[in-house]
């Protein structure tokens, strides 16, 4: 029983992530949007989100998507050039770089936030209460063992 479990659960989420993935490449990155890849849009909603919280700053940024800053300014270039980021000068201090969405990115990341929104909303209708709770509790588990796995060799 205990091997069938583990098949389960390790198909599971391996399709499980593959599969949204495809999904959101999908639906996001097609008509005029289809220059982009889905790590393009993960880094715009990232941008997206720390302009929304006032501090656009590639060091506030590069931690939400698990990076480096130096790994967010190569991503940032082509979407610069794409037209959905810009850089922008601090207005307090003129030396500090922020990046900021373009109405263009703006739009993307509504449309990708409105994907997020129906897929959860989606599983919300089809379980129960009880369920959802069930779902809920099993899926912090599996973030805290991602999240435990993530920060491994940071402390270095």
């Amino acid at each position: 029983m205990q091997d069938l479990t583990y098949t389960a659960l390790n198909e599971f989420l391996v399709g499980a992530f593959n599969e949204i993935l495809r999904i959101e490449g999908r639906v996001l990155c097609r008509g005029p949007f289809q220059n982009l890849s889905i790590r393009e849009v993960h880094v715009i909603e990232a941008v997206c989100q720390a302009h929304t919280q006032g501090d656009s700053r590639p060091s506030v940024i590069a931690p939400l998507l698990g990076i480096t800053a130096g790994s967010l300014t190569t991503a940032v270039g082509p979407l610069i050039k794409k037209g959905y980021l810009q850089r922008k000068r601090g207005e307090k201090d003129k030396r500090s770089v922020l990046l900021c969405p373009t109405e263009k990115g703006l739009e993307i990341n509504r449309i990708h936030a409105t994907f997020h929104h129906d897929m959860v909303s989606s599983v919300i209708q089809a379980l129960s209460n009880e369920e959802l709770q069930a779902l809920v509790k099993a899926l912090d588990t599996i973030q805290q063992y991602f999240s435990e796995k993530s920060m491994e060799g940071k402390e270095d």
